[in-house]
């Protein structure tokens, strides 16, 4: 790589940053008035406030890279611009094909830092983030809503109504079918821990029913053998947006398995994917902002210009998402089509300018 691709590469890098840092004050300032109304709700206080938005600031910063790095170019590219240096390195005899590889550079950089931050750092600071919260506002800490959560294997559909951090059931019921798709067993337990590969059920209650009627028995302690385990139970926890690659493909696995619908896991699996591809698709982007029709705009209105194109493909992104999912479009091309569409809108502006 020559001085001048480093120049430029460092130059749009920092350019890069620098908006990423003054967009995550801003959005962190907004979250942090709407975490105000909750202020006093059990033991969350300020301490408790800050500890969230700490944790929060990964998926901050996931979902702002690809918008910061469309900006960032623009700025960085802009600034070489306007001060003459492009021009500069132009006439020395660097080629459009040239910085684009240093604007390369950035967007590999980019796909990577964004591939970190989605799959190692994000998981566990989003789970940490939601257990400050509920522990402080609730005293309690794990999913729970007024619906629970059901999980299906074979012939028994399971109603979970809270999972413990530490992997624990509360409040279980476990129905079993027969093979014309009869109620027969109704169980019931208080709660349900996981040891050697099998959950050990507490304070059980079990209706048989038959063609005699109902049977009704007790048990203190039962064994119930499922493919549900702990690890399983933590992805229900978590939003399929915040999950690792490796675990939902571990959970789709298990929904398909179960018969059970998959969609929402696989949208999010393949956003996943899309996601450091639209960062190096942003930065670009950025290139005909320089060079082409909007070359001789001033910086300022270039800067505008790229934050209403980060922001359109930000809300594009999210409603092709959503309608992608209503109209059961197949979700590898809900997640491809709109990084697809701007990628096709730069190539056919780089072309105009080569």
């Amino acid at each position: 790589m020559t001085l001048l691709n480093r120049y430029i590469a460092k130059t749009v890098l920092s350019s890069t940053l620098l908006v990423l840092f003054v967009l995550i004050g801003l959005y962190t300032f907004m979250d942090f008035i709407n975490e105000l109304d909750d202020l006093g709700k059990g033991s969350y206080g300020l301490t408790e406030i800050f500890s969230y938005l700490a944790f929060s600031m990964p998926k901050m910063i996931y979902d702002l890279l690809p918008i910061a790095a469309l900006l960032g170019s623009v700025l960085g590219l802009g600034t070489l611009a306007s001060q003459g240096e492009l021009v500069a390195m132009r006439a020395a005899g660097l080629s459009v094909q040239q910085i684009n590889k240093a604007v390369a550079i950035v967007a590999l950089c980019l796909m990577l830092v964004t591939l970190f931050i989605g799959e190692v750092v994000r998981p566990s600071a989003e789970r940490k983030a939601e257990t400050i919260q509920s522990q402080a506002k609730t005293g309690t800490v794990g999913m729970q809503s007024n619906f629970g959560f059901w999980t299906r294997n074979g012939l028994h559909f399971n109603h979970i109504k809270r999972i413990l951090p530490d992997g624990r059931f509360e409040g279980i019921s476990i129905y079993e079918f027969d093979a014309e798709n009869r109620l027969r067993i109704i169980t019931k337990a208080k709660e349900a821990s996981y040891q050697d590969e099998s959950w050990s059920l507490t304070d059980v209650v079990q209706s048989t029913i038959d063609e005699q009627g109902v049977q009704v028995r007790t048990i203190e302690h039962a064994r119930w053998r499922s493919p549900l385990n702990p690890g399983i139970a933590n992805i229900v926890i978590m939003k399929p947006e915040y999950l690792p690659v490796w675990n939902l493909v571990q959970y789709i696995s298990y929904l398909k398995e179960n018969k059970q619908s998959v969609e929402r896991y696989q949208m999010a699996f393949w956003m996943k994917i899309m996601m450091p591809i639209s960062a190096a698709v942003m930065v670009f982007l950025a290139v005909p902002f320089v060079f082409g029709p909007l070359r001789s705009t001033p910086i300022g209105g270039r800067i505008l210009v790229g934050a209403l194109v980060g922001i359109g493909f930000y809300l594009f992104n999210q409603s092709f998402q959503n309608i992608g999912l209503v109209f059961g479009v197949f979700p590898w091309l809900t997640a491809m089509f709109p990084t697809a569409i701007f990628a096709a809108v730069a190539w056919y502006f780089m072309r105009k300018i080569y």
